[in-house]
């Protein structure tokens, strides 16, 4: 197996702590072959620290140990020649910043890709949010240290270090103190653990409304654009997401739900628990596996089985297009890289495509992809990109 496609195992290893010392060789040879490999190592093993110590920021500083454990006995045994760029990837490890891009639909050696053009070479997005206080102040988060950026009546609010922020209740007291909105601007995305605990992942070009404290007999936030949640369960005091017109009731559960303005559709997918869907006078209960689907303009839903943790990797790094028409595709990209996509005509939005990427490679290499095993090519035109068939 090509080193590019053990790097998910690896990551998995030394968060783990497993990382057998064949494996650890194996790794330090290839993060010593290139700085390119060092940076792409570390952006993947940040993507899945976000996951895996989502609202566990006490158990990051273990984490950065093990994996340091694991890394320098390797580095101990180069030439002192090797030693210092060895340190240096070490430390790039240990900081933890992004995530790596793999595809593996096809097989396809990623060597043999070529970008489609320099003009195209488009970063990726990134943790960051801008969070609007109910004293209307307003906060820029990213990645950095964990510190404490605000207080609200008795509730702290904490940014960590992987892309996060919490809310922590320190009154003693039920009273409404007002609500906070997280905005997640294009090329952003952001986690927020609120005050009772629920953990959310926001996607770009979204915010989330939500009390800073919950009081009374029900909690409820309100979204535009996609988030994944983790609710806290409570009986006492049900879980609602107001998304426009309908509305998403909650016992304990996991489930994502998205709802764009320029799509004309709200899909709630659920993993775990049990959510009731309503719309209008009509009310859809969901399983687990289960998706329901609104179509906004006729008010029309379909709930079906489907894979829904596909639908959900985004939160750990990872688009994943299953029979997905370009022109929805697309529509994810632009979220996330910024940029505007155009098609020559409506045959080409209607293509259907399937793969799996992480999201963390600049905008060429994706389109490349994607032209390299569809008869679609992407060019440059007026600062957008143009999505036509292959002549």
């Amino acid at each position: 197996m090509e080193a590019w496609n053990k790097i998910d195992e690896w990551v998995d290893r030394c968060i783990r702590g497993t990382l057998s010392l064949e494996d650890r060789a194996a790794l330090m040879k290839w993060l010593e072959t290139s700085p390119e490999n060092a940076e792409q190592f570390r952006k993947i093993f940040q993507a899945k620290i976000r996951v895996s110590v989502a609202g566990k920021w006490r158990q990051l500083d273990q984490m950065q140990e093990r994996v340091w454990e694991h890394i320098i006995p390797v580095l101990e045994d180069r030439k002192r020649q090797w030693y210092s760029w060895g340190m240096r990837v070490a430390a790039i490890i240990v900081m933890m910043i992004g995530v790596l891009f793999v595809w593996h639909a096809w097989q396809v050696p990623l060597e043999k890709f070529v970008p489609v053009a320099e003009l195209l070479q488009v970063e990726s997005g990134s943790p960051k949010a801008i969070l609007v206080t109910s004293m209307g102040e307003k906060i820029e988060l990213k990645e950095g240290e964990t510190r404490q950026v605000a207080e609200i009546f008795g509730v702290g609010v904490i940014q960590d270090s992987t892309g996060g922020v919490r809310f922590e209740d320190k009154g003693d007291v039920e009273e409404e103190i007002g609500k906070s909105t997280l905005v997640v601007p294009e090329k952003g995305e952001y986690f927020v653990v609120l005050g009772d605990g629920t953990k959310v992942w926001i996607n770009s070009d979204s915010r989330l409304e939500f009390p800073n404290r919950f009081s009374g007999k029900i909690r409820e936030v309100d979204l535009k654009g996609e988030a994944y949640f983790e609710v806290m369960p409570d009986p006492e005091k049900p879980f609602y997401v107001r998304v426009g017109e309908s509305r998403v009731r909650v016992l304990g559960t996991a489930f994502n739900v998205m709802a764009y303005q320029e799509e004309r559709q709200t899909e709630v997918a659920l993993l775990q628990g049990k959510v009731s869907f309503n719309v209008a006078d009509k009310t859809y209960m969901l399983v687990p596996g289960e998706i329901v689907t609104l179509d906004r303009e006729s008010g029309q839903a379909i709930v079906r089985k489907g894979d829904v943790e596909a639908i959900v990797d985004w939160k750990a790094g990872r688009f994943n297009f299953e029979d997905m028409p370009l022109e929805k595709l697309t529509q994810r990209l632009a979220r996330w890289y910024g940029v505007s996509f155009v098609f020559e005509d409506d045959m080409v939005k209607e293509l259907r495509f399937s793969g799996a990427v992480t999201k963390y490679r600049t905008l060429d290499y994706v389109l490349d992809m994607i032209s390299k095993t569809t008869d679609v090519e992407f060019g440059l035109q007026q600062g957008k990109v143009v999505a036509s068939l292959k002549k």
